[in-house]
């Protein structure tokens, strides 16, 4: 079974929705407009079947589901990217250390 990070977990290391984002956007992944303005979904490489790969997010971190929603991203990431889901988070936080750096 693929390692996975858990909701709860977040808690220990929280996770920047904006980090994410420039994770994301950094790693060629492309907002998709969503009726929803409480998610935001990001759309990147195809998969097996050819089929675009859609992660979702939320828009803050106070809403309920944030941190599910928080946890399957990275979960998500780290099945595409064959990385633990920790590698993620760590790649996520030095994203934000190096765009941050240069402020």
């Amino acid at each position: 079974m693929t390692e996975q990070v858990l909701p709860d977990e977040l808690q220990t290391h929280p996770l920047n929705i904006a980090d994410i984002i420039s994770y994301l956007r950094q790693n060629g992944w492309q907002a998709v407009r969503h009726p929803n303005s409480r998610l935001l979904v990001f759309q990147g490489a195809a998969d097996d079947g050819g089929n675009l790969i859609q992660l979702v997010l939320p828009s803050q971190n106070t809403f309920e589901d944030s941190s599910r929603l928080l946890a399957k991203a990275v979960n998500l990431l780290a099945a595409i990217e064959e990385k633990s889901p920790q590698e993620i988070i760590d790649l996520v936080t030095q994203t934000h250390a190096s765009s941050t750096a240069g402020t």
